[in-house]
C-alpha cells in the first residue's frame, strides 16, 4: 500500500501549517481510497465475512442430527453467522497498520507532518478515517452475514425461534434453531462483531505508530491474536485460566457468542459488555502510547 499527496489532495488547498482536523480527515480519506489495495482488502472483508459465515452455517446445520443434548445446548446460529470475522480480523489489522507505516516507508509522513504540525491532529485524523471505514464495512458485513447464515439454516429445515426466546429453549427440539434480531443476545452479538473488528483495526494502527514498520506492526498484531493464545494454552491451567479470558481474540469471541460463556479452547469468557470494555481499554492504551511516541520522535 502506498500513499500520495498528489495535486488535488485536500491538504494542498490549505496553506502549510494552517490545516486542521477537517482537512486532515479529508486528506487521509483521499489517501486511503486512492489506493487499489484498500478496496481489495475491504472486498475481502465482505466476501470472506459473508461466504465463510454461509459455509460454517451450512456445515453446522448438517451436523445437527448427530449432536447430543450437550452440543445442542451450545449450538449458536448467531455465532456461526459471524464466522467470517476470523479472516476479517487479519485484514482490518493490515489496513490499520498500513495507514501509518506506508507513509513512513515512502517518506510521505514528512509532508503530512509539515502540513499538519499538530501531531495530535494527524493522530486523530488517521484514527477517525480508519475507524469509520472499518466500522461501516464491518457492520454492513456483519448484518448481511447474519441474514445469510439464518437463511442457510432455514434451508436445512431450521425454524425461527419465538420472539423474545433464547436459543437454549430449543435444545430438546428436533429442528435447527434459527435466530432473529428479537432472539436474546442476537442483535448485540451482530453489532459487537463490527465493534470488535473496528477496535482491532485501531489496535493495529497503534502498533503502526509505535513500530513505524509495516512488517513489524503486522507481525506483532498477528502474534497477539494467534501466537500468544497458543502459548497460553500450553501453560499450567492454574496460570492459563486466569489469563486466556483477557486475550484480545477471546475477548472478541466473548462479544459474539450467545449460547455459552465457556469454550474448550478459550475457557470461561467474560460477559459481552465486559469484554468490549476491556478491548476498548487495550485500544486506548496502545493508541495513546503510539500518539505519545509520534509527538516525541522525528519523522
Amino acid at each position: 500500500m502506498t500513499t500520495t499527496t498528489a495535486t488535488g489532495s485536500p491538504l494542498l488547498a490549505t496553506a502549510p501549517g494552517r490545516a486542521g482536523l477537517r482537512q486532515g480527515i479529508l486528506s487521509e480519506w483521499t489517501k486511503l481510497r486512492s489506493v487499489r489495495s484498500t478496496w481489495i482488502a475491504l472486498l475481502v472483508i465482505v466476501v470472506a465475512g459473508i461466504g465463510l459465515s454461509a459455509l460454517i452455517s451450512n456445515v453446522e446445520a448438517g451436523r445437527w442430527g448427530t449432536l447430543g443434548a450437550a452440543d445442542r445446548a451450545q449450538f449458536d446460529p448467531v455465532r456461526f453467522s459471524q464466522a467470517g470475522e476470523f479472516i476479517s480480523q487479519f485484514v482490518v489489522g493490515v489496513l490499520g497498520a498500513l495507514i501509518v507505516t506506508s507513509e513512513y516507508a515512502n517518506g510521505a509522513i514528512r509532508t503530512t507532518l509539515a502540513t499538519l504540525p499538530r501531531r495530535t491532529t494527524v493522530l486523530a485524523a488517521k484514527a477517525v478515517v480508519i475507524g469509520a471505514v472499518i466500522f461501516v464495512v464491518s457492520e454492513v458485513t456483519a448484518f448481511a452475514s447474519f441474514f445469510v447464515g439464518q437463511a442457510v439454516l432455514t434451508a436445512h429445515g431450521g425454524k425461527t425461534l419465538p420472539e423474545g426466546s433464547t436459543i437454549l429453549t430449543q435444545v430438546k427440539s428436533s429442528f435447527i434453531p434459527v435466530a432473529t434480531f428479537s432472539s436474546t443476545g442476537a442483535a448485540r452479538a451482530v453489532f459487537f462483531c463490527g465493534i470488535y473488528l473496528t477496535l482491532l483495526a485501531l489496535v493495529a494502527f497503534g502498533f503502526g505508530l509505535i513500530l513505524r514498520h509495516t512488517a513489524g506492526a503486522i507481525s506483532l498484531f498477528v502474534g497477539v491474536l494467534l501466537v500468544i493464545p497458543l502459548i497460553v494454552q500450553i501453560l499450567p491451567s492454574s496460570i492459563s485460566d486466569s489469563i486466556e479470558k483477557f486475550l484480545p481474540s477471546n475477548l472478541g469471541l466473548a462479544m459474539i457468542v450467545v449460547t455459552t460463556r465457556k469454550t474448550d479452547f478459550a475457557g470461561v469468557l467474560l460477559s459481552p459488555w465486559a469484554a468490549a470494555m476491556t478491548l476498548a481499554l487495550y485500544t486506548v492504551v496502545i493508541v495513546a502510547v503510539g500518539g505519545w511516541l509520534l509527538a516525541r520522535r522525528d519523522a
